[in-house]
Protein backbone atom coordinates (compact mmCIF):
# COMPACT_ATOMS: atom_id res chain seq x y z
CA UNK A 1 0.00 0.00 0.00
CA UNK A 2 2.58 2.36 0.26
CA UNK A 3 3.89 2.20 -3.67
CA UNK A 4 0.41 3.62 -4.42
CA UNK A 5 0.19 6.09 -1.75
CA UNK A 6 2.98 7.67 -3.18
CA UNK A 7 2.01 7.19 -6.95
CA UNK A 8 -1.49 8.65 -6.32
CA UNK A 9 0.32 11.57 -3.87
CA UNK A 10 2.92 11.75 -7.17
CA UNK A 11 0.15 12.18 -9.72
CA UNK A 12 -2.17 14.66 -7.37
CA UNK A 13 1.00 16.76 -7.35
CA UNK A 14 1.26 16.69 -11.06
CA UNK A 15 -2.35 17.49 -11.92
CA UNK A 16 -2.10 20.75 -8.97
CA UNK A 17 1.11 22.19 -10.52
CA UNK A 18 -0.36 22.09 -14.35
CA UNK A 19 -3.28 23.76 -12.94
CA UNK A 20 -1.03 26.50 -11.66
CA UNK A 21 1.33 26.86 -14.76
CA UNK A 22 -1.83 26.80 -16.94
CA UNK A 23 -3.03 29.71 -15.03
CA UNK A 24 0.37 31.35 -15.21
CA UNK A 25 0.81 30.70 -19.12
CA UNK A 26 -2.66 32.22 -19.73
CA UNK A 27 -1.75 35.32 -17.65
CA UNK A 28 1.37 35.16 -19.92
CA UNK A 29 -0.54 35.64 -23.05
CA UNK A 30 -2.57 38.43 -22.34
CA UNK A 31 -1.55 41.81 -23.71
CA UNK A 32 -1.75 45.03 -22.68
CA UNK A 33 -2.84 47.89 -25.51
CA UNK A 34 0.76 50.43 -25.46
CA UNK A 35 -1.07 53.37 -24.33
CA UNK A 36 -0.19 56.05 -26.96
CA UNK A 37 0.97 59.56 -25.88
CA UNK A 38 -0.55 61.31 -28.94
CA UNK A 39 -0.98 65.51 -28.59
CA UNK A 40 -4.09 66.10 -29.85
CA UNK A 41 -3.87 67.00 -33.50
CA UNK A 42 -6.21 70.21 -33.38
CA UNK A 43 -4.32 71.49 -30.55
CA UNK A 44 -1.26 71.44 -32.68
CA UNK A 45 -2.92 73.08 -35.78
CA UNK A 46 -4.41 75.86 -33.35
CA UNK A 47 -7.87 74.96 -33.82
CA UNK A 48 -9.98 76.96 -31.38
CA UNK A 49 -13.24 75.71 -32.13
CA UNK A 50 -14.50 72.73 -34.63
CA UNK A 51 -17.01 73.90 -36.84
CA UNK A 52 -20.24 71.92 -38.07
CA UNK A 53 -19.54 73.51 -41.48
CA UNK A 54 -16.45 72.00 -42.35
CA UNK A 55 -17.26 68.93 -43.42
CA UNK A 56 -13.66 67.37 -44.23
CA UNK A 57 -12.70 67.85 -41.20
CA UNK A 58 -15.18 65.95 -39.41
CA UNK A 59 -15.11 63.32 -41.96
CA UNK A 60 -11.67 62.34 -40.82
CA UNK A 61 -13.19 61.41 -37.36
CA UNK A 62 -15.51 59.23 -38.64
CA UNK A 63 -15.04 56.17 -39.69
CA UNK A 64 -16.05 53.81 -43.02
CA UNK A 65 -19.73 53.53 -42.09
CA UNK A 66 -20.38 57.04 -40.31
CA UNK A 67 -19.21 56.35 -36.75
CA UNK A 68 -17.72 58.59 -34.24
CA UNK A 69 -13.96 57.65 -33.97
CA UNK A 70 -12.87 57.34 -30.21
CA UNK A 71 -10.55 59.49 -28.63
CA UNK A 72 -8.04 57.06 -28.08
CA UNK A 73 -7.73 56.18 -31.51
CA UNK A 74 -8.22 59.60 -33.14
CA UNK A 75 -5.64 61.30 -30.35
CA UNK A 76 -7.88 64.06 -29.33
CA UNK A 77 -8.11 65.52 -26.10
CA UNK A 78 -10.86 66.05 -24.02
CA UNK A 79 -12.29 69.27 -25.34
CA UNK A 80 -12.14 68.82 -28.69
CA UNK A 81 -13.54 65.64 -28.81
CA UNK A 82 -17.06 67.03 -27.31
CA UNK A 83 -16.78 69.90 -29.52
CA UNK A 84 -16.39 67.15 -32.68
CA UNK A 85 -19.20 64.89 -31.13
CA UNK A 86 -21.64 68.10 -31.20
CA UNK A 87 -20.31 69.07 -34.64
CA UNK A 88 -20.67 65.71 -36.32
CA UNK A 89 -24.28 65.32 -34.66
CA UNK A 90 -25.18 68.70 -35.91
CA UNK A 91 -23.96 68.60 -39.40
CA UNK A 92 -25.68 65.03 -39.11
CA UNK A 93 -28.91 66.86 -38.36
CA UNK A 94 -28.56 69.47 -40.86
CA UNK A 95 -27.98 66.49 -43.39
CA UNK A 96 -24.33 67.36 -44.37
CA UNK A 97 -23.19 63.96 -43.04
CA UNK A 98 -24.83 60.80 -43.53
CA UNK A 99 -25.85 59.17 -40.41
CA UNK A 100 -24.62 55.50 -41.69
CA UNK A 101 -22.68 54.84 -45.22
CA UNK A 102 -24.76 53.81 -48.30
CA UNK A 103 -23.75 49.91 -48.76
Amino acid sequence: MGEEEKKIESTTAKVSDNNTSGNDSHRRRRRKRAIQNLKCPLCESGVKHVSYKDIFQLKKFTSVRGKIISSEKSGLCHRHQKQLRKAIKRARYMALLPYVAEE
